[in-house]
C-alpha cells in the first residue's frame, strides 16, 4: 500500500482536492481525499508542489509513424498522404517504423500518456509494445485489396487469432480498424462491423477527414477518386456511399459503438445520426491545424450528447505525442469552454471512447492507479485545472498501476 500526497489532486470526476492524498493498493486506487482524512499503513510518497491527475489517454495515434517526425511540412491532406506513401515505400521503412513504435511509446509516457489507442496496418505494435508498461488498445487496420494483409475481413480475423494466441496481457486490448469509407469496400465494412460485434471488440474508423472525402461520398469523383484509381483499390470501381449517414447506416457500424476519428466535415444529418448511438468521436486538434482544416464542430457534438475525446494522430503531422499539449491548444483556441470539459477530453472521455472508463480516466476508488504528476506553475491561475492548461509545465512523473513508468 502507498499513499501519494500533492498540493492538488484533480480526480476529473469530482472537484479538485487541495492538499490531497490518494491511497493505492495492489495497483488500484482505494482512497482519495484531503490528506488530513486519508490514511494508509504503507509508504508515503509526498509529490510536493504539483498537480496529480489521471494519466492522459491518447485515443487516436499511429505510433509506427513516429520515425517520420519533421519529414513532411504542413500541407493539405491529399498532398501530404502522397508524400507519406512515398516515404513508407523506401527500402528500410518497415524496420524504421517497427523501431519507432517503442520510441513513440516511451515519449508518450514521458508526456504523461498512460493509455493509447494505436492503429497499425499489420498489428506490428503488439510485439513492439510488449515490453512497454503503457496500456494499449491496438487496432489492426483493414484496407480492401491492399498489397499486404489484412486486405479483407477473413485475413483480418486470421491476424486477430494469430496475435491473440501469442500475446496476452492485462494492459493489451485488440481492436479492429476499417481504415476509411474510401479504402474499405461496403461489403468489407459490413463484415468488419459484424466481426467487432461478434467478438465484442473495439472498433475505430477515419470518417469525414477531408472535404474531398465527403464530396466523393456524394458524387464518386474528384481527388479521392483519382487517388483510388492511382493505387488500383477496389473501391475505385464501387458506387459511392451517398453520404456519411448512409454509409454508417448501411454498414451497421454504429451498432458496434465505434470510435469515429476526425469528423472534420460533419453536417447536421451526420451529427444527428451519431448522437442517437453510443459512438464516440476522436478529434486531433493540432493535426487539424497542420492540415489547414476549417473549424471543427466538437462543441456542437458535445451539446448533442456525443462523447468527444482527443488524439495526437501521428508524428508525421504533429510535433509531440503529448495529450496535454493538445488540451492546451484547445484551451488557447476556445477559452470560453469550461476547462473541466477540456481536461475530460484527454482523460475520462478518452477512456470512455476506448471502452475503458470503468478502469481508468479518473482518480476514483476501484480504478487502476494510472496517474501523472505535473509541477505547479507559480504566477499561473490558482485554479488547478486552469493552472495545468494555461501554463507550460511538463509532466514530472507518470505511474501505471501504481508503479513509476516515466
Amino acid at each position: 500500500m502507498q499513499v501519494f500526497r500533492a498540493r492538488w489532486l484533480v480526480p476529473v470526476d469530482r472537484p479538485p482536492i487541495e492538499n490531497g492524498a490518494m491511497v493505492v493498493e495492489r495497483g488500484r486506487i482505494v482512497g482519495v481525499g484531503p490528506a488530513s482524512t486519508v490514511e494508509g499503513p504503507g509508504e508515503v510518497c509526498d509529490l510536493g508542489d504539483c498537480i496529480v491527475l489521471p494519466g492522459f489517454v491518447n485515443a487516436h495515434t499511429h505510433l509506427e509513424l513516429t520515425c517520420y517526425r519533421g519529414r513532411l511540412s504542413p500541407r493539405p491532406f491529399w498532398d501530404w498522404i502522397e508524400d507519406l506513401i512515398a516515404l513508407r515505400r523506401e527500402g528500410d521503412a518497415s524496420r524504421r517504423e517497427r523501431d519507432s513504435i517503442a520510441t513513440g511509446a516511451a515519449e508518450s509516457l514521458a508526456c504523461g500518456v498512460t493509455c493509447v489507442g494505436d492503429i497499425s496496418r499489420q498489428g506490428i505494435q503488439v510485439e513492439a509494445l510488449r515490453a512497454s508498461p503503457i496500456r494499449k488498445v491496438c487496432f489492426l487496420e483493414l484496407i480492401s485489396g491492399a498489397s499486404q494483409p489484412p486486405d479483407n475481413p477473413a485475413s483480418l480475423a486470421a491476424l486477430l487469432d494469430e496475435i491473440s494466441s501469442r500475446f496476452e496481457s492485462e494492459r493489451l486490448i485488440l481492436g479492429v480498424s476499417p481504415h476509411a469509407p474510401y479504402t474499405v469496400s461496403p461489403d468489407h465494412l459490413r463484415e468488419t462491423a459484424a466481426l467487432a460485434r461478434r467478438r465484442q471488440m473495439a472498433v475505430t474508423m477515419h470518417v469525414a477527414e477531408t472535404r474531398e472525402e465527403t464530396e466523393w461520398m456524394e458524387s464518386g469523383g474528384g481527388r479521392v477518386a483519382a487517388f483510388l484509381s492511382k493505387y488500383d483499390l477496389p473501391t475505385a470501381k464501387a458506387d459511392p456511399p451517398g453520404s456519411v449517414p448512409r454509409m454508417l447506416a448501411a454498414s451497421a457500424i454504429l451498432d458496434a459503438s465505434p470510435l469515429l476519428v476526425h469528423l472534420n466535415y460533419a453536417d447536421d444529418e451526420t451529427l444527428n445520426a451519431i448522437a442517437r448511438t453510443g459512438a464516440s468521436v476522436a478529434w486531433c486538434p493540432r493535426a487539424h491545424a497542420y492540415f489547414g482544416h476549417t473549424d471543427h464542430r466538437w462543441p456542437e457534438m458535445m451539446d448533442a450528447g456525443i462523447n468527444v475525446c482527443v488524439g495526437t494522430d501521428s508524428m508525421a503531422s504533429n510535433t509531440t505525442l503529448s495529450i496535454l499539449d493538445e488540451l492546451r491548444d484547445v484551451r488557447r483556441r476556445r477559452p470560453d469552454v469550461d476547462p473541466d470539459v477540456v481536461l475530460a477530453m484527454g482523460t475520462l472521455r478518452g477512456a470512455a471512447a476506448l471502452g475503458l472508463d470503468s478502469r481508468i480516466g479518473s482518480l476514483t476508488p476501484g480504478k487502476l492507479a494510472d496517474f501523472v504528476c505535473v509541477p505547479w506553475t507559480a504566477g499561473a491561475p490558482g485554479d488547478p485545472i486552469r493552472n495545468l492548461l494555461e501554463a507550460d509545465a511538463k509532466p514530472a512523473g507518470t505511474w501505471i498501476g501504481g508503479d513509476r513508468a516515466a
